[in-house]
């Protein structure tokens, strides 16, 4: 028996990454899984996968941006399974750049996608969960929520926004046992580590900075696998009385100078 016996989550983001890695373990757990992804090619590679070990997964090609589009997946989530458990908000984009040289169509669309998106995910699934006084709403946040790069702002505000909007929701949703959380990932080999076309994880800089000098005290990057175990205790029965938390799962860096 898995933790996540007979639930039903909704992933955003699904198809690759750390959304990919907590639509395999949600599965492994026992949850069905509704599985969102811009790329249709990708989120059917996981369908395929999930399916393949035995697990229920339904795919979803949509941009999540696309509110209309999203609650078709959400009513349709609720006629397949009769309810929803948990919604991971994990989909999110990266474009670099300074107040000097950015600009305002990337400042908006990575606050649409990062946290306007969040908001309509967690509107959607709210009242299902209201009515059954229960659920789990996850958002994927980071630690540059609270410290930046300094070429990544709306990025960064995007991130801080969802640790706010987490604990205002564990507030106003907490009289219907649905409890809000977030997970803050330090730095993890995935397709949005690839700057420029190189994996920031594994330039000569990094790894003389952050692993041999220890910067991240366990002294290696981190991946997908090391983040989607503390998103399936989020969603478990194993939490129970945690909401409005963020848990920064990142090797340690942000206890370091």
């Amino acid at each position: 028996m898995g933790i996540l016996d007979g639930q039903v989550a909704i992933i955003t983001g699904a198809g690759q990454g750390l959304g990919k890695a907590v639509a395999l373990e949600f599965a492994r757990e026992g949850s069905a899984v509704a599985l969102l992804e811009l790329n249709s090619q990708n989120v059917e590679a996981v369908r395929a996968e999930i399916e393949a070990s035995g697990g229920e997964a339904r795919a979803y090609a949509l941009d999540i941006t696309d509110y209309d589009a999203y609650a078709k997946v959400v009513e349709d989530v609720v006629a397949w399974k009769g309810k929803i458990d948990t919604l991971v908000n994990n989909a999110a984009i990266a474009i670099y750049g300074t107040i000097l040289n950015d600009t305002l169509e990337n400042w908006r669309k990575q606050i649409t996608v990062n946290l306007e998106a969040v908001y309509m995910g967690s509107k959607l699934v709210a009242p299902h969960m209201v009515k059954q006084e229960y659920g789990r709403i996850i958002s994927v946040a980071s630690i540059q929520g609270f410290a930046s790069s300094g070429d990544a702002g709306a990025y960064n505000a995007a991130k801080g926004g969802i640790l706010a909007y987490t604990k205002s929701m564990a507030v106003e949703l907490g009289k219907y046992n649905i409890l809000v959380n977030a997970v803050a990932p330090g730095f993890m080999r995935t397709p949005m580590s690839f700057v420029n076309g190189v994996d920031e994880t594994t330039l000569p800089d990094f790894i003389d900075w952050y692993v041999e000098k220890g910067k991240v005290p366990l002294r290696r990057t981190g991946f997908p696998e090391d983040v989607s175990g503390t998103i399936v205790f989020l969603a478990s029965s194993y939490c129970r009385y945690m909401t409005g938390q963020l848990l920064v799962v990142d090797g340690g860096v942000m206890s370091t100078f």
